[in-house]
């Protein structure tokens, strides 16, 4: 697979956890579950870290594909 193409599919799974555990993370609070809640917050947390990651990954990899057309290079697949 694209490397690009791969690394959107991982932001967009990311994405879609963080929205399950906000869902979660409410369920939890109304019915008193705050351990719970807590644990799905730091949960959401390393998602949101990740998503962080992911799109500095993209952006050097935009950056490499970048200098090896302005060189005349062949992207790297």
């Amino acid at each position: 697979m694209d490397p690009l193409k791969l690394i959107n599919s991982q932001i967009l799974k990311e994405k879609a956890r963080i929205d399950d555990l906000i869902k979660e993370i409410s369920m939890h609070t109304q019915n008193g579950r705050y351990q719970l809640a807590a644990d799905h917050g730091r949960d959401m947390q390393n998602s949101i870290i990740r998503i962080q990651q992911l799109e500095r990954q993209k952006e050097l990899y935009l950056q490499a594909a970048e200098l090896l057309r302005k060189n005349g290079r062949e992207v790297f697949n």
